[in-house]
């Protein structure tokens, strides 16, 4: 979501149509205009700002800030804080202006509760909305009514999906009309008089206060929604019994990998794989027990009983969306569904590329994603398929992936948006996983592109868990190029100058920094923007920061510069697993460099 300044003629207008006055209605920005009148995005999308009260009371509309390049016709919904929309209107064009404030009437007010945090949002189906970077950095308040900050949330489609994605703080200029249950003011504090005498003077301490002091294990900062991280799998019987809903657990699968002794269990667990999707039909369940590893599929063999722990998911089905149509998809989807209702096991399936572009109807994409699974991923492998060669290039994603840097590791980070996105339609989150290349993605027989490189690979995988992906999942053949195999996994086991053994000791590498980090990764991020060009997640854990960092994919590599948000003070920060630290400025800023598209750090204060 770029900002662009264009010398656009300004006027601030408010719709009168029917709109009901209060005489304590309370709306945050007024009649404040954008510094940026028009941004260059024509893409339909919902644009929002979370908002809450310090005073129960009701909203009775919406307001937003438009353009006459910010062509209708304009939805505004209002969502509860579990993401369900309360109320939903449209703009009569009768009562549209062309440019300034606009005002849409809720059909009745909706009671909203203080201390909650509700989203109001409108859609612009051509885009070219007003948009102000950095404009939410800090919450906006006016009497009990605040936009938090970093508020400013949106979401590519025709509209009905919660937006949730940010960029830069910015803010979208969306408000509410909020009238307060009481128009009591609180009382003011009583005043104390000073004292007549100075307070005694304290003796310093002996010893030096730590140069990082611990972090406080809440920032004021929004939270991203989530599914609950770890404990998301308590809901499943046999994931919860195997440790699944243990924080230290971090779900790595290969996909179709046999294992026929503990010596390959082991070599697998080794480099950061714990479960696996495809096995030959004699493959005893023991391995799975003795090795603690885990199945996710169908019965295999008689080996495979009802009260098998470490056999924790059912496979519905593969790329279902590129294989049926959408009616006759949904069938089958749902008797997959139905055969294992009731087992105790969670529901796993992968998609294709469809279910985040516009090529499928949003209801349909939708539908998918969310009907039928429990953990749900998509299959798309940036760095290895002919696509992103293409003339002319097609960029028909919810996230756009524009053809300058689309074989980059960002790419696999705005996929996971896109799915969490499509995921969230209807305000019940699942476990997003994504899919990497282990070598090669590109089609059997098809034309080759290219090998992924270890670099690439470990920045797909932490652009993807930047962008939290709770899972992941690696194509574990190659079928083009001159390095294939049916196992790749198990080729650089038993060969030593197999051709594919860099890429599987990146994964090695990359797989047990996240399996040390789980405990990090299993809490809820917050919302924050370090600074231009960057990507990040902002995570607290037993009184220590972390900030996973990577390029945000549209900027060259090179040097960023972090500002840290203002609950955190530190002198330093510490480089994980780079063996050195960085300084912090009094004003709570550091430099970092980035040497390449895919390089990645992750930082810990505290």
């Amino acid at each position: 979501m770029a900002t662009l300044a264009l010398l656009v003629p300004l006027f601030v207008a408010t719709t009168s149509g029917n709109s009901p006055s209060y005489a304590s209605a309370v709306s945050v920005l007024d009649a404040s205009a954008p510094g940026v009148l028009v941004d260059p995005d024509t893409v339909s999308v919902e644009l929002g700002a979370k908002f809450t009260t310090s005073q129960d009371g009701s909203v009775s509309a919406i307001r937003f800030y438009k353009t006459a390049e910010n062509t209708g016709p304009h939805v505004a919904n209002l969502w509860s804080p579990q993401g369900r929309i309360l109320a939903t209107a449209t703009l009569p064009s009768t009562s549209e202006t062309a440019s300034g404030w606009q005002t849409v009437t809720l059909p009745e007010p909706i009671k909203i509760a203080a201390g909650q945090k509700y989203l109001a949002s409108y859609i612009a189906p051509n885009g070219r909305y007003s948009a102000d970077e950095q404009g939410l950095r800090e919450a906006k308040s006016k009497g009990p009514l605040t936009i938090l900050a970093g508020g400013g949330v949106y979401a590519y489609g025709k509209g009905g999906t919660y937006p949730s994605s940010s960029y830069n703080n910015s803010n979208y200029y969306v408000d509410v009309v909020f009238n307060p249950a009481s128009t009591t003011e609180p009382t003011a504090p009583p005043t104390t008089a000073p004292p007549t005498t100075a307070p005694p003077i304290t003796a310093p301490p002996t010893t030096a206060p730590p140069a990082n002091p611990p972090v406080a294990g809440d920032l004021n900062l929004p939270r991203i929604p989530w599914e609950g991280g770890a404990s998301y799998w308590k809901q499943f019987k046999h994931a919860n019994d195997a440790g699944w809903s243990d924080p230290s657990f971090f779900p790595i699968t290969v996909w179709y990998n046999g294992i026929s002794s503990n010596a390959e269990a082991q070599y697998d667990k080794k480099a950061g794989f714990n479960t696996y999707i495809g096995m030959d039909a004699n493959t005893p369940y023991s391995l799975f027990k003795d090795n603690d590893v885990y199945w996710i599929g169908g019965k295999l063999n008689n080996t495979f009983t009802d009260d098998s722990t470490n056999w924790v998911g059912n496979f519905l089905d593969d790329e279902v969306d590129g294989r049926f149509t959408p009616e006759a998809g949904r069938k089958w989807m749902q008797s997959m569904k139905d055969e294992y209702a009731g087992n105790g096991r969670f529901n796993y399936s992968n998609f294709t590329q469809m279910v985040i572009s516009n090529d499928m109807k949003a209801s349909d994409s939708q539908a998918y994603v969310n009907n039928y699974t429990d953990a749900v991923s998509l299959d798309m492998y940036w760095y290895t398929v002919p696509f992103c060669s293409w003339t002319p290039y097609r960029q028909n994603y919810i996230t756009p992936v524009y053809q300058e840097n689309c074989r980059t590791a960002s790419s696999y980070g705005k996929t996971m948006k896109s799915l969490r996105q499509q995921d969230a339609a209807d305000g019940k989150l699942q476990a997003p996983w994504q899919f990497i290349e282990l070598l090669n993605g590109g089609p059997g027989g098809g034309p080759f592109t290219d090998n992924i490189t270890p670099g690439q690979l470990q920045g797909a995988v932490m652009s993807s868990i930047i962008n939290e992906a709770r899972g992941l999942v690696y194509f574990n053949q190659s079928l083009s190029g001159p390095c294939q195999g049916g196992s790749l996994l198990r080729q650089s086991q038993v060969s030593s100058n197999f051709c594919g053994k860099p890429q599987v000791d990146a994964a090695a590498k990359v797989n047990n920094q996240i399996h040390k980090l789980a405990p990090v990764l299993n809490t809820q991020s917050y919302e924050y923007s370090f600074g231009a060009g960057l990507d990040t997640m902002l995570k607290t854990s037993n009184g220590s920061a972390y900030i996973f960092a990577m390029i945000d994919g549209s900027s060259k590599p090179g040097s960023r510069v972090f500002q840290l948000p203002k609950d955190i003070k530190a002198s330093s920060v510490e480089v994980v697993d780079e063996n050195r630290t960085i300084s912090v400025g009094a004003d709570g800023k550091f430099t970092d460099n980035f040497a390449n598209e895919y390089s990645y750090h992750i930082y810990k204060i505290g």
